[in-house]
């Protein structure tokens, strides 16, 4: 009697583990990225007004990765002492799940980061077995962003400089090599493979900020025959972490009163401003339209004049400029109501309307997961923003923890939901309750696959 309640206990989990991978897959399906990653990094603190966001901390932190893994190959590992190779086993040292680690290590790295993208020669395309080798085989770190992150907007957040790199990139690997430093990374919009040796980027920088690091176990899909099934890059632990579980809570469910405080912020005079409510609160600032629902989603129609929103510097065809447009006003309504969270760019699109670009939420390295969309959709038209749609959540740290499924466990229902190919990944799912724990999603890859 005993094994037959166990067999269904057994039974009824690989039920729940197949339904919660499909109501993952279905909302990857309904849209095309999860983000991606930058990690948020608006800033620490609420903006004021839409001035003064030009410093060097705040643009830094929009290029944050959300993961690291630090690739130390034999006979390369540093002694601190001495600053010269050792003896010794590779290390492989994974940063996830923890944005403090990841910032502080990036930004031992970010300047060679920067000398590598101003100074590269022109990429040339390299296969898969040339990428996995930089991945295993060479001296360098490997970041993950998230997000689709356009290389002019990378540059200029990291720097203000430019680049000469195009696309846009998810992953990529700053490497150490004889004759110095080599920049590796994927283009999210072709799915091709590519490598830039360096004319600037000190090796030796580079070398000094991973000598610290010691062996955590972390792998690649590739590299384990158990998990062929999932795409190559999937960056998996032997051990499945406990992570935090976040109580979700709506910042601006205060009605009418809520969406004065929204609009003064976005610049509105509240003089001259008309407020109404039918099934959502509704406020007019000549053509501008701003609305709330109860949920806290905010919407914005710019009317055919210039609006109130600023408009895009420049001719209003740069790509960074349009970018940076965005974040900031985003910036000003997100961050100080978002709680823990924090934002990251997640996808730059073309469109016959105009230029998408998008910004999700994420929790020490793991992103959210809306059940509406991404947490702010922009369309940039004509040099303005002409929508934009943003979804307000509160997260805070509920001081509790919740244990992860094991990931092989999640490779069954892979497989019955003919997900092979797709990336395992943790994320957080918000659906509207008022707490939500981490767990596994699958995520389709980007560009053409080879």
């Amino acid at each position: 009697m005993k094994q037959n309640h166990k067999r269904r206990a057994i039974e009824l989990s690989k039920d729940v583990l197949i339904l919660l991978l499909t109501c993952s897959a279905l909302w990857l399906a309904a849209r095309t990225q999860l983000l991606a990653p930058l990690d948020n990094l608006l800033g620490e603190e609420r903006p004021e007004t839409l001035a003064g966001q030009e410093q060097m901390g705040t643009q830094t932190g929009s290029a944050l990765p959300m993961a690291m893994v630090v690739n130390v190959p034999e006979g390369r590992i540093l002694t601190e002492e001495t600053g010269l190779p050792g003896e010794g086993e590779g290390i492989r040292s994974g940063i996830v799940h923890d944005q403090q680690a990841c910032q502080e290590l990036f930004q031992q790295v970010a300047g060679v980061l920067v000398e590598a993208m101003s100074g590269t020669v022109t990429p040339e395309t390299i296969d898969r077995e040339r990428w996995e080798a930089a991945l295993t085989e060479q001296l360098g770190v490997y970041m993950d962003f998230q997000g689709e992150l356009p290389m002019p907007v990378l540059a200029a957040w990291l720097s203000g400089g430019s680049t000469q790199l195009q696309g846009n990139v998810r992953r990529l690997i700053l490497a150490g090599e004889e004759d110095g430093v080599v920049l590796y990374y994927r283009n999210e919009e072709d799915g091709n493979y590519y490598r830039c040796a360096c004319e600037m980027g000190d090796g030796k920088v580079l070398e000094q900020a991973l000598a610290s690091f010691t062996d955590n176990g972390v792998f690649y899909a590739f590299e384990s025959e158990e998990y062929q099934i999932l795409a190559p890059d999937t960056l998996l632990f032997p051990n499945t972490p406990n992570l935090e579980v976040y109580t979700v809570s709506n910042p601006v469910n205060g009605g009418e009163a809520s969406l004065q405080e929204l609009v003064r912020d976005l610049g509105f005079s509240l003089n001259s401003t008309n407020f109404y409510s039918t099934d959502e609160w509704v406020a007019r600032s000549g053509d501008d339209s701003v609305r709330l629902s109860e949920r806290g989603t905010v919407e914005y129609t710019a009317g055919d004049d210039n609006g109130v929103l600023p408009v895009i510097q420049g001719d209003g065809s740069s790509l960074y400029q349009s970018v940076e447009t965005c974040r900031k006003v985003a910036a000003i309504l997100m961050n100080g109501r978002c709680g823990d969270a924090r934002l990251y760019l997640s996808a730059v699109r073309e469109t016959q309307d105009g230029l998408e670009i998008e910004f999700d939420y994420s929790l020490n390295g793991i992103p959210i997961c809306m059940d509406q969309g991404s947490a702010a959709h922009f369309l940039v038209s004509d040099g303005k923003i002409a929508q934009f749609t943003m979804r307000l959540r509160s997260y805070a740290a509920s001081g509790t923890t919740s244990a992860v499924m094991p990931p092989k466990q999640a490779l069954a229902a892979f497989s019955a939901l003919n997900l092979e190919g797709q990336e395992l990944m943790l994320t957080y799912t918000d659906g509207g309750g008022d707490t939500m724990s981490a767990g596994w999603a699958a995520r389709q890859e980007s560009g053409k696959e080879e």
